[in-house]
């Protein structure tokens, strides 16, 4: 085990490493630098330009640079925001990643708590109409991007019902009461991820119904929600545990279209932003924080496998 633990953590720290390196290398190759808006903007001469360029030691070489950002980056300072001068990009992201937590979080619980019912229930009706009505749906909700279905739920809660405000994402977060607010966003996030979560559970489901210990434990006298539940649900679990790591991550980390909608105060619009105004330091730190949650979700499923399945070891 701890052979494990020390294998995955290496692996881990490479695949940051790598992140890290790819991303300084992508925002240093398109031309410009994230000062030169402030010329046209603003006005500024370009002595203050090659003066702030100096201050954040943008004028070293590329390999300098790299190594000074890893150096702080292993303190765990990321460094300041160019475009909110004298702020910390780890103050920056721990307030805007709040409510981008709060809603893939509140997604996650809404996929999981409709996808596998749902497709339990596919499962053990094969072939009847509550079979054929919850695959035309799933099929339907998984062709509709995510953005068009917010739109439509904006439309219909928003301004035809009247029950949440346009802008509902407002003050998301801040206390218990608003987090009503994100019902209909993590519903609108989510709605691709439950039909492939349905699906997938009715294909696990079907394969485990067919097992000769599923058909034993029937003709042993046992309970349907025993034989369900207990035998075939267990045995099922694997598949569905593999895409749990990689469906949280993206539901936290793929809100930015959803958050803009709805005008939640997360994480994703200050990316966009600091993506338009070439602010180096935001956008390294939003993007390790992403390749963080990524990788973290995807250890602990991997850790998870022998709890579902006592006949998994880890060697």
């Amino acid at each position: 085990m701890a052979r494990y633990l020390i294998s995955r953590a290496a692996e881990t720290l490479l695949t940051l490493f790598l992140v890290a390196l790819a991303t300084f290398l992508l925002m240093h190759t398109v031309p410009g630098g994230p000062f030169d808006r402030l010329v046209v903007e603003q006005g500024v001469s370009p002595d203050f330009v090659q003066r702030q360029t100096a201050y954040y030691g943008l004028d070293d070489p590329l390999p300098i640079q790299f190594a000074r950002y890893l150096g702080h980056l292993v303190q765990g300072d990321l460094g300041l925001s160019f475009q909110r001068q004298g702020l910390s990009v780890t103050d920056l992201l721990a307030d805007k990643f709040k409510p981008s937590l709060l809603l893939g979080t509140m997604s996650f619980a809404i996929v999981f708590a409709i996808g596998i019912p749902v497709g339990v229930i596919s499962a053990v009706r094969r072939n009847t109409a509550v079979d054929y009505a919850s695959r035309g749906l799933g099929t339907t909700l998984a062709a509709v991007p995510s953005f068009v279905l917010a739109f439509i739920l904006l439309l219909v809660f928003a301004v035809w019902l009247e029950w949440f405000p346009v802008r509902m994402g407002k003050g998301f977060g801040d206390s218990l009461a608003s987090l009503g607010n994100g019902i209909v966003p993590a519903l609108a996030l989510g709605a691709p991820a439950t039909a492939l979560l349905s699906r997938l559970t009715r294909s696990a489901m079907l394969e485990v119904l067919d097992q000769d210990y599923v058909r034993t434990a029937r003709s042993k006298g046992l309970g349907t929600g025993t034989v369900y539940l207990r035998h075939a649900l267990r045995n099922a679990l694997i598949p569905i545990l593999t895409l749990t790591g990689p469906l949280f991550a993206g539901l936290v980390t793929g809100s930015i279209i959803i958050e803009s909608i709805f005008g939640l105060p997360g994480i994703g619009a200050a990316y966009i932003s600091s993506v338009t105004a070439r602010d180096y330091g935001m956008i390294m730190g939003t993007t390790m924080l992403f390749a963080t949650v990524i990788v973290v979700a995807n250890f602990l499923v991997d850790l998870a496998y022998p709890l579902v399945d006592p006949r998994i070891r880890i060697s």
